[in-house]
């Protein structure tokens, strides 16, 4: 059931969601909406069934308001929420069903569904005209099912190939704005973006909600080609998309990722064209900003490797194929190895030793990072443990943690019982996290970062330099160490501008109270920049590559390892003075 909330504030909306989930048999899809424009909106592009009309406290605003609102949808039956009974209420129209007042004093879950089943049943002709069964409620466009009903008999039609054309359009990182903003923001942005779209069409060109944040648009024959109207109608989608949509008192900008797909063979199915858009659609949406991607047969054939890597991701996951190489960190002022990186490897059983680049990704993507990322967690722990029976008490080691893993309720909980299980103390383990994971998932990754540091875990900011990090928001964080990205390490010696970039990434972390990692380095010439210019450790080839757990069990207890390398840099810096 549709119900449209007249209110000013958040509260109120929380109020009536948290009233309406407890409602038994009838599912209610709530939206919620300030006492302005957006609620005429609101009622432009989509039918309810039910008005609630919360707390207003200017009367004209509210008088104009209803006025306007009962004359789009005059059949709509009101229920006013009130703090007292008004002496001059019509008890003649309350017993009609066309409104209803109750009393906030005494509002509850079984109050209100008693007055939203006794409005609905007094109002028949409209509830019955609402729940058509072609109509998305929400923003009055098709449904999925009278989406694929229409493109079956396009398609069916359709005696020459690609004279079809099929747009999947999907709203990119919607799920912060419900967020952030609560459900009402989001159902009041999809209904503007539902309105841009179709502004953009021909009268040739039809336009579904087929999905919370998706669309699909389905072109016909046209004077031109189907892939020339399809190209043209997209930049006019995404020009539209570039202008920043009001949300909740917010101008809010949003990126659409768009699968494009023709009817080149005349026998496609519905299932099948909308299957191949929606594969060019998800390689649309690995690029940054709005993007759109024809489909071609290649894609498919990724999309099936892909589906054949998920599934030996899993097997691999639960017969333990994966394996732990450590980079040794070094201290160069100590000359000693303090710590050390671990970086997941796969011992495919027919593909050999595969490196993160060849899965990874694809473990994210489909979820599988958070069952490896605490094998890999619980890995390093064991190896910790391992490297104290062997008297190397101090070694830390350092880990890399997905934004995926944030994402799971159980994550700060299940690192504590491994940590535990374990025995591992304070300051032996590290978790990297990277600037994005902190913009994507924000207040979920702050509240875990503290909770895992309470637990005595160190957190270190992988690829410093790269991201959109804001200097505030680290220091509000416990972050322990900043890592310099390898893409500045790599040419301090060669590039002014990276060199500078280093020298103030190391000062403003020792400003900060914060140790300084530079990753990358493999040339002398680039640890004895790190080295002069004060920065705490250094990891790369020059000391060495990522070895297994044997090699750095040997390389710690190998003596003079990095007071070698040391020499070479000194020996250097005498021959070149």
């Amino acid at each position: 059931m549709r119900i449209l909330l007249i209110a000013e504030h958040d509260a109120e909306f929380r109020l009536i969601e948290r009233l309406l989930k407890g409602i038994e048999r009838t599912p209610h899809e709530l939206t919620w909406c300030h006492a302005d424009a957006q609620a005429l909106l609101a009622t432009q592009v989509s039918s309810f069934q039910i008005l609630l009309w919360g707390r207003i406290s200017d009367p004209e605003v509210s008088r104009a308001l209803f006025e306007v609102l009962k004359s789009q949808q005059a059949n709509i039956p009101v229920i006013a929420i009130s703090d007292q009974f008004p002496p001059n209420a019509d008890r003649a129209a309350i017993k009609r069903g066309e409104s209803d007042i109750l009393l906030r004093s005494t509002l509850s879950s079984e109050v209100l569904g008693r007055a939203i089943s006794y409005a609905c049943e007094r109002n028949l002709p409209s509830v019955s005209n609402i729940e058509s069964l072609h109509a998305d409620p929400l923003t009055g466009l098709s449904n999925r099912q009278d989406f694929k009903e229409r493109l079956a008999r396009i398609l069916a039609d359709a005696v020459l190939p690609e004279s079809v054309g099929l747009l999947l359009i999907d709203v990119d990182q919607f799920k912060k704005v419900n967020a952030s903003y609560g459900q009402g923001a989001g159902d009041a942005l999809i209904q503007l973006i539902a309105a841009r779209i179709r502004g953009t069409l021909s009268e040739s060109q039809h336009v579904a909600r087929i999905g919370g944040n998706e669309f699909a648009v389905v072109f016909q024959n046209s004077e031109e080609s189907v892939e020339s109207a399809c190209r043209a109608c997209i930049e006019q989608i995404i020009q539209s998309m570039a202008k920043p949509f009001p949300i909740a008192q917010h101008a809010i900008r949003m990126n659409i990722s768009i699968g494009v797909v023709t009817n080149k063979d005349v026998e496609i199915t519905v299932d099948a064209m909308v299957a191949n858009a929606d594969i060019a659609m998800r390689i649309a949406k690995s690029e940054k900003g709005s993007n759109y991607q024809f489909y071609s047969r290649d894609m498919t054939d990724a999309a099936q490797k892909i589906l054949k890597l998920e599934s030996e991701i899993r097997r691999a996951v639960r017969n333990e194929e994966f394996e732990l190489y450590y980079q040794p960190r070094i201290d160069i002022n100590g000359n000693s190895i303090v710590g050390a990186e671990g970086l997941v490897r796969w011992n495919h059983p027919t593909r050999g030793l595969l490196l993160p680049a060849e899965f990874i990704s694809v473990a994210e993507e489909s979820g599988l990072i958070v069952p490896l990322g605490y094998w890999i967690i619980h890995q390093a722990c064991k190896d910790l443990n391992s490297l104290s029976e062997l008297g190397h008490h101090d070694v830390q080691l350092a880990v890399n943690v997905s934004f995926k893993q944030f994402q799971d309720r159980n994550f700060v909980q299940t690192v504590a019982n491994i940590l535990g299980n374990q025995g591992i103390t304070e300051g032996r383990l590290e978790f990297e996290l990277t600037e994005t994971t902190m913009m994507i998932e924000g207040l979920a990754v702050d509240q875990s970062l503290r909770r895992l540091n309470e637990l005595g875990i160190d957190i270190s900011l992988d690829d410093f330099g790269t991201g959109y990090s804001s200097f505030a928001h680290i220091q509000r964080l416990p972050i322990s160490t900043l890592k310099i990205d390898r893409s500045f390490v790599g040419s301090v010696t060669s590039n002014e501008d990276d060199a500078t970039i280093v020298k103030a990434i190391i000062n403003l972390a020792h400003s900060l109270n914060m140790q300084v990692i530079a990753e990358g380095a493999e040339t002398a010439e680039q640890v004895e920049f790190l080295c002069l210019n004060k920065c705490d450790q250094v990891q790369g080839y020059f000391f060495s590559q990522a070895v297994n757990f044997t090699a750095i069990k040997e390389l710690l207890n190998q003596e003079g390892f990095v007071d070698d390398h040391i020499q070479s840099i000194l020996t250097r810096s005498s021959a070149i003075s």
